[in-house]
């Protein structure tokens, strides 16, 4: 291959550098834990066609899992001058690269899949509160990482059905519904997401229903089995899924202030808690299959009073 502006081995391994932080083990919030085709080269060597194509088929598996489409890279043929601006692969290697490294925890939808994990009902009324704990559970560190940086997601589903007609349990079946999944991963929250988890049970989503219902609200508290997880050293995620009933029925007081029974100020119907998993799937390039080994989930039974 001939040369344009020369560029340095090291510039090569800059980029590099880059995919294999994304695709690779990687470290903290960087890595797919998936198979890299292209590697360093050495000062004073050429760097062939060979070499360039394999960083080209890194590049792509990486934006195909977060986009869903074949980038618009440069193809390097022998004889091509290798030299700077967006027609040239160091440049345009790069450019790609550090779009990357800004979305690296995007996760088209054609490179996923979703499928159930967990479930539990509760059938009888219920007028504070119902909860059930969930607990996610990684072979180790890496698996985890590997699991949320590739876009994968914890994904919650609360519903109710059947019941009586009242006001209130119609207000709590239009809000999940409403609501409908609510997602868990690395992204999902800038506050609390997998890298900011510590062993104690932050609010990653809360949700009030509308007047008059607004003291009823569901939240989703999530914890792991470490006290810092921002360098992802954690192997285990504990959601808390609770549906807080403090809304308070007029009728449960007579005129003179006496406590009287209050049977509109209930719940009853089907609870029921669903969890899936979405994690990442698809093809590798030039050959090979994107893959992420699932965690245990383990869900609770719904307690209620």
């Amino acid at each position: 291959m001939t040369t344009g502006t020369s560029i340095f081995a090291s510039q090569f391994v800059t980029i590099q550098d880059k995919a294999q932080s994304l695709l690779g083990t990687g470290s903290g919030s960087r890595g797919y834990g998936q198979t890299v085709y292209s590697a360093d080269v050495f000062s004073g060597n050429t760097i062939t066609k060979t070499q360039w194509d394999a960083l080209r088929f890194d590049i792509i598996s990486i934006r195909l899992h977060q986009d869903g489409v074949l980038p618009n890279i440069v193809t390097v043929n022998v004889g091509d001058p290798i030299g700077y601006g967006p027609s040239s692969p160091n440049t345009n290697y790069d450019i790609l690269l550090e779009q990357a490294i800004a979305n690296r925890f995007n996760i088209a939808g054609s490179q996923a899949v979703v499928s159930a994990k967990a479930s539990q009902t509760y059938s009888s009324a219920w007028s504070t509160q119902a909860q059930a704990i969930l607990t996610v559970t990684f072979a180790n560190a890496n698996e985890a990482r590997y699991f949320f940086n590739s876009g994968g997601k914890i994904r919650v589903s609360p519903s109710i059905s059947g019941g009586s007609a009242t006001s209130q349990v119609n207000a709590w079946k239009n809000f999940l519904n409403t609501v409908g999944t609510v997602s868990f991963g690395a992204d999902t929250n800038p506050n609390v997401n997998f890298y900011t988890l510590t062993n104690s049970y932050q609010i990653a989503y809360q949700n009030s229903l509308s007047t008059p219902y607004s003291a009823n609200n569901l939240r989703i508290e999530a914890r792991s089995n470490v006290a810092n997880n921002s360098a992802g050293t954690a192997t285990q995620v504990f959601l808390r899924i609770t549906l807080l009933d403090s809304y308070v029925d007029p009728d449960t007081f007579n005129p003179v202030g006496v406590p009287t029974a209050a049977p509109n100020d209930s719940v009853d119907g089907t609870l029921t808690i669903a969890i899936q998993e979405l994690k990442a799937s698809g093809a590798l390039q030039p050959s090979g299959t994107f893959t992420i080994t699932s965690p245990s989930y383990s869900l609770s039974t719904i307690t209620a009073s």
